[in-house]
């Protein structure tokens, strides 16, 4: 859908036109999708991590009981997914004329922490454990662990395809895909114990899961930061965004040109764009500029001021 409003200006034949470009495309039908998916993992997580904890506690494996950690922390990551997706769904309103779509950014930021949290809290456990060692059987271990990573593998494979369009769903990925880690390093810890009574593997192997988390989840934070900040999208290139405008019949100059993220899959751009009134008409550059910006770049949401300028009678670039 495109607005268009135009001043005229005499003296200098100088018009203004400002387009909005809308196209939010499958948002509604992505994040309904990915709620589903969402729900479906949530519901096996939570189970196993129940499961998981109890026999954590009984054998006194810290690697169990770590990975019932993290499983906590998929449990919370994905209800803060539905949340904020459930959140993302509302109407806009005069107040908030985005609606709630950041509701899925801050959802998950706060699951990025939380995963940084869970993290730390193992090195600590693990460092108990290296000065005060204790006995944990092997095979529970192994059974769990194999356990766990088929729960993991199924629900990775629920998340994959919405976690490469929702920040929301990469969040809740990530986790799955940290847990199956995890449950490797439960099977490997508890190989090492029941075939060498080397106790020691299950603090080791604790710390390496918790170590290995860390710089997934800075990645996710930095996507998270760069949106809050409204940074350009990493996708987008502005120099080829500004060729790509220059390069359109009649277009002379492009300025105050804007790219950013509102949440996932919905970019916008802003700018003004000067145009030689003598090659091309307002409506037909503000329509050619819209389908760039959609075909091209994939941002669906675009708004354009268009200037007028006679090169006829003025000095143009």
């Amino acid at each position: 859908m495109q607005h268009l409003h135009e001043e005229s200006k005499s003296d200098s034949q100088h018009s203004e036109t400002h387009g909005h470009g809308h196209g939010h495309g499958d948002l509604s039908e992505l994040r309904a999708m990915s709620r589903k998916r969402l729900l479906l993992v949530f519901g096996l997580t939570g189970s196993f991590m129940i499961v998981e904890f109890v026999v954590g506690l009984m054998t006194n494996s810290l690697a169990i009981l770590a990975d019932a950690g993290h499983m906590l922390g998929d449990v919370a990551a994905i209800a803060l997914a539905l949340i904020a997706s459930w959140f993302a769904t509302r109407p806009v309103t005069e107040g908030k004329t985005y609606g709630y779509y950041r509701s899925e950014i801050l959802a998950s930021t706060v699951n990025g922490l939380a995963m940084l949290f869970i993290s730390g809290y193992i090195l600590f456990e693990a460092y108990g454990r290296f000065t005060h060692p204790e006995g944990v059987p092997g095979w529970p271990m192994i059974a769990i662990g194999l356990t766990g990573g088929f729960v993991n593998l199924l629900s990775m494979k629920v998340l994959k395809e919405d976690a490469q369009k929702s920040l929301n769903s990469k969040a809740a990925y990530l986790e799955v895909l940290a847990d199956f880690l995890a449950s490797a390093g439960v099977v490997l810890a508890g190989i090492i114990i029941q075939t060498t009574g080397f106790q020691m593997a299950d603090p080791i192997v604790s710390a390496l899961i918790a170590v290995a988390l860390v710089p997934r989840t800075l990645g996710l934070l930095n996507q998270c930061v760069n949106i809050l900040m409204e940074g350009t999208p990493d996708h987008i290139a502005m120099n080829e965004l500004r060729n790509a405008v220059l390069n359109l019949p009649g277009v002379i100059e492009i300025h105050d040109l804007h790219v950013w993220t509102i949440t996932s899959g919905m970019d916008a751009m802003s700018g003004h764009v000067l145009i030689d009134s003598e090659k091309a008409d307002a409506s037909t550059a503000l329509e050619e500029i819209s389908k760039l910006c959609e075909e091209q770049f994939g941002i669906k949401h675009s708004t354009v001021q268009i200037e007028l300028v006679s090169c006829a009678r003025q000095q143009c670039k």
